[in-house]
């Protein structure tokens, strides 16, 4: 099942796995926001994709 994190920032950022989607929302929040979230922090964010 696809899930996704919703950044503050209004980004949307959606994988098809949850290695898939920790990659993606780390690199997001180095690029954009000068931050480094946990494993944990980015699946506790995660809900499912629509």
């Amino acid at each position: 099942m696809a899930k996704a994190v919703n950044c503050p920032c209004g980004e949307v950022i959606s994988a098809e796995t949850d290695d898939e989607l920790v990659t993606l929302v780390q690199q997001h929040g180095k690029d954009v926001h000068n931050q480094a979230p946990s494993r944990e922090d980015v699946l506790a964010m995660a809900h499912p994709a629509d």
